[in-house]
């Protein structure tokens, strides 16, 4: 999970978690602690901010229901035994953002569970067959890639952005009505991202001419905060802006 140990690297490297937890805080924590010590599914799947996040291209759970069937690939065993025997000290204040476990791997909003950046065996092995089944389905400029970053729709666009063998990111789109299998309308390489703060968000920049294209992926945040956003300027000057859905 390149993306993710990235995120949680820079949280590291940040000196806003350095807070004690309050009173409050520490009673979150507990609650959560104890519910893992009796893995007790049902609770714990109703103890949860949903959508929950999952690395692309896995799909974000949506609901108890679902976190119930995909309970095990989320909290595997390593997972479940790191949170159930967790002291008080290894989980952080990070202000407004929320607490979490040991440098990001998980977050509480609250009591409850928001993020979860870590990927488990089983995880893992389904997002590989799930690449190599998106690869079939592209239009076959474009089937070369790494790992798949990120896809979403705007309300004229379908994007989906990949992580090439070189570390750098490819951006393709489409209408949002087309199918990936044809030819992208617009096809641009050696794009970057930027991690902005300590939270996750993070953006991606690409450049086409006096064009600029960039991608705003926001992670955490206030809940009118959209998923994604694209910004396009031409010369420093904003030609359009959309906010885009995940795929």
């Amino acid at each position: 999970m390149k993306n993710l140990l990235i995120f949680i690297t820079a949280l590291a490297t940040s000196t806003a978690f350095a807070d004690n937890l309050n009173s409050h805080e520490l009673k979150d924590v507990q609650v959560v602690i104890k519910l893992f010590k009796n893995k007790n599914i049902t609770a714990i799947s109703n103890n949860i901010v949903y959508p929950l996040a999952r690395e692309h291209p896995l799909s974000s759970i949506q609901n108890p229901t679902e976190m119930k069937q995909r309970f095990n690939q989320v909290f595997d065993q390593k997972l479940i035994q790191a949170i159930a025997n967790s002291k008080p000290s290894q989980w952080q204040s990070v202000g407004w953002r929320g607490v979490m476990l040991d440098r990001g791997t998980v977050w509480l909003e609250g009591h409850q569970i928001k993020a979860v950046n870590s990927s488990s065996d089983a995880e893992q092995k389904l997002k590989a067959q799930l690449i190599s089944t998106q690869k079939q389905q592209l239009h076959p400029s474009l089937r070369n890639f790494d790992k798949a970053a990120l896809q979403f729709k705007t309300a004229k666009f379908q994007i989906r952005i990949d992580e090439m063998p070189n570390g750098l990111y490819r951006y393709a789109a489409w209408g949002v009505k087309q199918s990936q299998i044809e030819k992208p309308d617009l096809i641009l390489n050696q794009g970057k991202v930027v991690m902005d703060g300590s939270g996750g968000n993070h953006h991606y920049i690409f450049n086409n001419g006096s064009y600029q294209y960039i991608i705003y992926r926001n992670l955490l945040g206030a809940s009118e905060i959209p998923d994604v956003e694209l910004i396009i300027t031409q010369k420093g000057k904003t030609v359009l802006s959309q906010v885009g859905l995940l795929l």
